[in-house]
């Protein structure tokens, strides 16, 4: 059961590797489906693996959607 479970985080993490600019535009196009701490926390893991993929240059987009979404977690209390 466990090496299932690695293997699906594997092959996300290779997805988002492959193409983090495209990752970060599906993000920022569902960041109204984010409206639990559980989903947002997943989502911030990803954004802080985006962060270090991309070009110094483009991490203030990458900072704009993590902003917005630990708003967000806050307001749930």
């Amino acid at each position: 059961m466990q090496d299932g479970i690695l293997s699906e985080s594997m092959k996300g993490i290779s997805h988002i590797a492959n193409n983090p600019y495209r990752h970060l535009q599906k993000i920022s196009a569902e960041i109204d489906s984010y409206d639990t701490r559980d989903k947002i926390d997943r989502v911030l893991d990803e954004l802080d693996f985006i962060h270090e993929l991309l070009d110094p240059e483009m991490q203030p987009m990458v900072t704009k959607v993590t902003d917005a979404l630990m708003d967000r977690y806050r307001a749930l209390g």
